[in-house]
């Protein structure tokens, strides 16, 4: 669903906008802004440095103080550190929303009718209960620091035997996959 969207995404946004300087192989990865990559090669090394160039056939990155180039055949990934914070502004502001309804369903009027209607009083306790909530939830995204994925290979297809066949070893494999970020 997210290359989808990533992929509409890039489709509608205009060329002119996308004139970065960006080799072809690398889509969506720029050398400006971008501090500590970490990529992980087709061994499953991950390794951590400054991006510096962007080639169409490989990357450069500087490690501890010494210029190190990858192809770009053998980089399965690239992240860099740091999320969205907007997911915990969301997942706060939804606790909010179910905590602002409780609240200001038992909560009592002020005044002298506690047990009363008092639209306005329950309104504002469930706009400000969201709003707490939603500013808690992202001072705990910001605590937790993510990465995110620039650049991912296509996987490789399973190699074929002389006769074309797949070899044993990726017959009839069933995998699950799970799971979960916050």
């Amino acid at each position: 669903m997210k290359r989808c969207l990533a992929l509409l995404i890039a489709t509608l946004v205009p060329s002119a906008l996308c004139a970065q300087e960006t080799a072809p192989n690398w889509p969506g990865l720029a050398t400006s802004g971008l501090s500590t990559v970490y990529v992980l090669d087709d061994t499953g090394v991950e390794t951590s440095g400054k991006l510096l160039r962007l080639n169409p056939d490989a990357l450069v990155l500087l490690v501890n103080g010494a210029e190190r180039r990858f192809e770009a055949a053998r980089v399965r990934r690239i992240q860099r550190r740091g999320d969205s914070l907007r997911n915990g502004a969301i997942i706060g502001a939804i606790v909010g929303v179910a905590m602002g309804i409780v609240t200001a369903g038992i909560s009592d009027c002020p005044g002298s009718n506690a047990g009363g209607s008092c639209p306005g009083s329950r309104a504002t306790l469930f706009v400000v209960s969201t709003g707490v909530y939603a500013a808690i939830g992202t001072g705990i995204d910001a605590l937790i620091p993510g990465r995110t994925t620039l650049y991912e290979a296509p996987p490789k297809p399973p190699s074929t035997g002389r006769d074309g066949s797949v070899p044993p070893a990726h017959r009839g494999r069933a995998a699950v996959n799970l799971s979960f970020r916050w």
